[in-house]
């Protein structure tokens, strides 16, 4: 089946001001920046340079912080988003641009409350890229981290490439993705534009794809912790989301950094 096409997620944001700050977890000078949201907001992502929350269109999608789904702490994200059979891709998410390193690792928490039958796409977690780091207008879609569905109907991953169009190659056969269990999502990325620059993904401490080689044109990064889809049973869908972080070493499943 072809991939659809999809809009860029950035297209229109809501651009949530609220600051905030919590030091809540010790996970090591190699950190450069957290979110635990345990002030109750989304300050953490927005308070940044280049970052942001958006819910596109809203309504109905939304960004909300409560003490419903928490991974460590009492608060976490919830992104939602009402995805129906119209074919109208839906957006919610946090964003962080243009004042991220060449090279680190990113970490997300995430929890799936119910199981999700989708019918064109659906994915939690992306790089973009910008072709002119000045220009706005020239950022454009890297690399996103997709949920489909196993044949049985289980959760699993495909990471998908938008400069071949094609997924990455995955080193475990379907990793599954668990419902109603917090997993992490890990990835590092060093953005050269040359045979040394590299992505790699983990699913709860296990890696599952890995690309050496150039990536994007300009060392400018865009890293996004999102609810995107289009077409999805139930059509409204909610990510939740907790302790996340942008670091020089690995942070792994534990929420400390591995050596």
């Amino acid at each position: 089946m072809a991939r659809p096409r999809r809009a860029a997620w950035t297209a229109c944001l809501t651009l949530v001001a609220l600051a905030g700050c919590d030091e809540r977890v010790d996970v090591g000078s190699n950190v450069l920046w957290t979110a635990l949201f345990e002030d109750g907001t989304v300050g953490e992502w927005t308070g940044t340079p280049g970052g942001a929350a958006i819910a596109a269109p809203a309504p109905p999608n939304t960004i909300t912080v409560s003490t419903t789904y928490a991974h460590r702490g009492h608060y976490g994200a919830e992104l939602t988003i009402d995805a129906g059979p119209d074919g109208v891709q839906e957006n919610a998410g946090l964003v962080r641009k243009g004042d991220l390193p060449v090279e680190a690792y990113y970490s997300a928490w995430y929890y799936i409350p119910t199981t999700v039958t989708v019918g064109a796409f659906w994915l939690i977690f992306k790089f973009r890229l910008r072709t002119d780091v000045t220009d706005t207008t020239t950022e454009n879609e890297l690399y996103d981290f997709d949920i489909v569905n196993t044949a049985s109907g289980q959760l699993t991953v495909s990471i998908f490439d938008h400069q071949t169009s094609a997924a990455l190659p995955l080193e475990v056969t379907s990793p599954i993705i668990p419902v109603s269990v917090w997993f992490q999502v890990e990835a590092f990325y060093r953005n050269t534009n040359d045979a040394s620059g590299q992505v790699i993904f983990w699913l709860d401490g296990q890696e599952i794809a890995r690309l050496d080689g150039p990536m994007a044109p300009t060392p400018w990064v865009e890293w996004d912790v999102v609810n995107v889809g289009e077409v999805l049973t139930p059509n409204a869908v909610t990510v939740a989301v907790d302790d996340c972080a942008v670091s020089l070493s690995r942070v792994g499943p534990t929420g400390l950094l591995a050596e």
